[in-house]
């Protein structure tokens, strides 16, 4: 088997991180890795990733509760105060040891997405317009070659090229994180409210997705996915 399958079977999407913190160094560098290796159409980039670390465990507290899921998060989304400060009990109730022993078992109907409060938490978000000073500087796009491509670009009504350029940014970076034993976790499930407001999630950003880094929690129950994958036949025509 080559080692890029290797690589592949072992990224998993998990729910829990461990408290072990990772080297800022190790996840800096496989950052770097990925923006070197991940192509882009007409290299433009088009998405900005923010990158917060074990600093910002409030915030991330605050992203954990806006991740509510299960059959009782439809009562929370669009809430008030106290509707925000009952989430808020119930996250701490759920994520507490002693509802550890019960397995995480849901809380009012809630149970929630806590990738988003691993040790380092990527938000890809849109970068309108987005050209660098380096490019500019560049002489491909001082001759006026790239200027009239990115101008056509930027100026597309439907353009979804960022959130195709951050989707492959994200899955790369994941598989760089499982080559150096580390999990990265995505998530999109979450919803902003005004009495659980961050910086990590603000009203007026156009977030496509937040990946979570860093090791996984062996001694969290796991469960398996009761979806079933389709068939290759029901995904893949050959025509």
């Amino acid at each position: 088997m080559s080692y890029l399958i290797d690589i592949m079977k072992t990224r998993h999407n998990i729910q829990f991180f461990s408290d072990k913190i990772p080297d800022k160094k190790l996840v800096d560098s496989i950052l770097k890795k990925a923006h070197l290796l991940v192509p882009h159409k007409n290299n433009f980039w088009y998405y900005r990733v923010k990158v917060y670390g074990p600093e910002h465990a409030e915030e991330k507290r605050l992203i954990g509760m806006a991740s509510v899921a299960g059959e009782g998060k439809d009562k929370f989304r669009g809430g008030d105060e106290k509707d925000m400060k009952r989430l808020g009990e119930i996250y701490d109730e759920w994520s507490s040891q002693e509802n550890r022993k019960n397995g995480y078992a849901k809380i009012d109907g809630c149970n929630f997405n806590m990738q988003v409060t691993a040790p380092y938490l990527l938000v890809y978000t849109h970068q309108k317009n987005y050209m660098s000073k380096s490019q500019e500087n560049a002489s491909y796009f001082k001759s006026g070659k790239q200027k009239e491509i990115f101008k056509k670009e930027t100026n597309s009504v439907d353009n979804f090229d960022w959130v195709i350029q951050a989707s492959m940014h994200g899955i790369s970076t994941s598989y760089i994180c499982a080559e150096n034993k580390l999990y990265a976790s995505f998530c999109r499930c979450y919803f902003y409210n005004q009495f659980i407001h961050s910086d990590i999630l603000r009203p007026g950003d156009d977030t496509a997705f937040m990946l979570g880094i860093g090791y996984k929690d062996e001694t969290k129950p796991y469960f398996p996915s009761l979806v079933k994958k389709p068939t290759y036949d029901e995904i893949m025509e050959w025509v």
